[in-house]
Protein backbone atom coordinates (compact mmCIF):
# COMPACT_ATOMS: atom_id res chain seq x y z
CA UNK A 1 0.00 0.00 0.00
CA UNK A 2 1.28 3.47 -0.90
CA UNK A 3 1.88 5.93 1.90
CA UNK A 4 -0.58 8.30 0.19
CA UNK A 5 -3.32 5.75 0.85
CA UNK A 6 -2.80 5.80 4.63
CA UNK A 7 -5.84 7.35 6.25
CA UNK A 8 -5.88 9.76 9.15
CA UNK A 9 -7.39 7.01 11.29
CA UNK A 10 -4.53 4.61 10.47
CA UNK A 11 -1.98 7.34 11.09
CA UNK A 12 -3.54 8.22 14.46
CA UNK A 13 -3.74 4.57 15.50
CA UNK A 14 -0.01 4.05 14.85
CA UNK A 15 0.95 7.38 16.43
CA UNK A 16 -1.13 6.77 19.55
CA UNK A 17 0.68 3.49 20.22
CA UNK A 18 3.86 5.47 20.92
CA UNK A 19 2.88 8.83 22.39
CA UNK A 20 5.65 11.22 23.46
CA UNK A 21 6.65 11.07 27.11
CA UNK A 22 6.60 14.06 29.43
CA UNK A 23 10.40 14.25 29.05
CA UNK A 24 10.04 14.75 25.29
CA UNK A 25 7.03 17.07 25.55
CA UNK A 26 8.81 19.37 28.01
CA UNK A 27 11.92 19.66 25.82
CA UNK A 28 9.98 20.40 22.66
CA UNK A 29 7.53 22.73 24.40
CA UNK A 30 10.18 25.00 25.90
CA UNK A 31 13.27 24.60 23.70
CA UNK A 32 12.21 23.94 20.10
CA UNK A 33 12.09 26.38 17.19
CA UNK A 34 8.30 26.37 17.32
CA UNK A 35 8.09 27.35 20.99
CA UNK A 36 5.09 29.59 21.51
CA UNK A 37 5.60 33.09 22.87
CA UNK A 38 3.81 32.25 26.15
CA UNK A 39 6.28 29.38 26.78
CA UNK A 40 9.44 31.39 26.08
CA UNK A 41 9.97 32.43 29.72
CA UNK A 42 12.00 29.38 30.81
CA UNK A 43 14.08 29.42 27.64
CA UNK A 44 14.77 33.15 27.97
CA UNK A 45 15.68 32.90 31.67
CA UNK A 46 18.10 30.06 30.97
CA UNK A 47 19.61 31.93 28.01
CA UNK A 48 20.17 35.08 30.06
CA UNK A 49 21.58 33.05 32.96
CA UNK A 50 24.09 31.33 30.67
CA UNK A 51 24.93 34.59 28.92
CA UNK A 52 25.48 36.27 32.29
CA UNK A 53 27.79 33.48 33.45
CA UNK A 54 29.71 33.64 30.19
CA UNK A 55 30.14 37.41 30.43
CA UNK A 56 31.22 37.17 34.08
CA UNK A 57 33.84 34.61 33.13
CA UNK A 58 34.95 36.56 30.08
CA UNK A 59 35.31 39.91 31.80
CA UNK A 60 36.73 38.26 34.89
CA UNK A 61 39.46 36.80 32.71
CA UNK A 62 40.06 40.05 30.81
CA UNK A 63 40.22 42.09 34.03
CA UNK A 64 42.35 39.41 35.72
CA UNK A 65 39.93 38.65 38.54
CA UNK A 66 40.76 36.11 41.21
CA UNK A 67 41.25 32.60 39.80
CA UNK A 68 38.71 31.24 42.30
CA UNK A 69 36.04 33.59 40.90
CA UNK A 70 36.84 32.70 37.28
CA UNK A 71 36.96 28.99 38.10
CA UNK A 72 33.65 29.05 39.96
CA UNK A 73 31.89 30.90 37.14
CA UNK A 74 33.42 28.67 34.46
CA UNK A 75 32.56 25.44 36.25
CA UNK A 76 28.99 26.62 36.94
CA UNK A 77 28.59 27.63 33.29
CA UNK A 78 29.98 24.29 32.10
CA UNK A 79 27.75 22.24 34.38
CA UNK A 80 24.54 24.10 33.49
CA UNK A 81 25.32 24.02 29.76
CA UNK A 82 26.27 20.32 29.86
CA UNK A 83 23.06 19.39 31.67
CA UNK A 84 20.98 21.37 29.18
CA UNK A 85 22.72 19.85 26.15
CA UNK A 86 22.49 16.30 27.50
CA UNK A 87 18.81 16.75 28.36
CA UNK A 88 17.93 18.11 24.93
CA UNK A 89 20.01 15.47 23.18
CA UNK A 90 18.29 12.70 25.11
CA UNK A 91 14.86 14.15 24.26
CA UNK A 92 15.72 14.26 20.55
CA UNK A 93 17.10 10.71 20.56
CA UNK A 94 14.08 9.35 22.44
CA UNK A 95 11.71 11.14 20.09
CA UNK A 96 13.53 9.80 17.01
CA UNK A 97 13.35 6.28 18.44
CA UNK A 98 9.63 6.72 19.08
CA UNK A 99 9.01 8.03 15.57
CA UNK A 100 10.95 5.12 14.03
CA UNK A 101 8.54 2.74 15.77
CA UNK A 102 5.56 4.65 14.38
CA UNK A 103 7.10 4.67 10.90
CA UNK A 104 7.73 0.93 11.13
CA UNK A 105 4.07 0.29 11.97
CA UNK A 106 2.96 2.45 9.03
CA UNK A 107 5.63 1.02 6.71
CA UNK A 108 6.84 4.47 5.62
CA UNK A 109 10.11 6.35 5.41
CA UNK A 110 10.88 9.53 7.34
CA UNK A 111 10.02 11.79 4.41
CA UNK A 112 6.75 9.91 3.87
CA UNK A 113 5.95 10.19 7.59
CA UNK A 114 6.61 13.94 7.48
CA UNK A 115 4.35 14.23 4.43
CA UNK A 116 1.56 12.41 6.30
CA UNK A 117 2.03 14.54 9.42
CA UNK A 118 1.87 17.70 7.30
CA UNK A 119 -1.18 16.42 5.48
CA UNK A 120 -3.15 15.59 8.61
CA UNK A 121 -1.92 18.05 11.23
CA UNK A 122 -0.22 21.13 9.82
CA UNK A 123 -2.34 24.01 8.71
Amino acid sequence: MSYKQITKRQFDAAYNQYLPSGWIKFAYKYFSKETEKKDMSLRNHLTFFLLGLFLLGFFGTVLEAAPVFIGTVTITYSIVLSILVLYLLSAVLLNNRRLKKVMKILGVSKSEYNWLADKYYRT
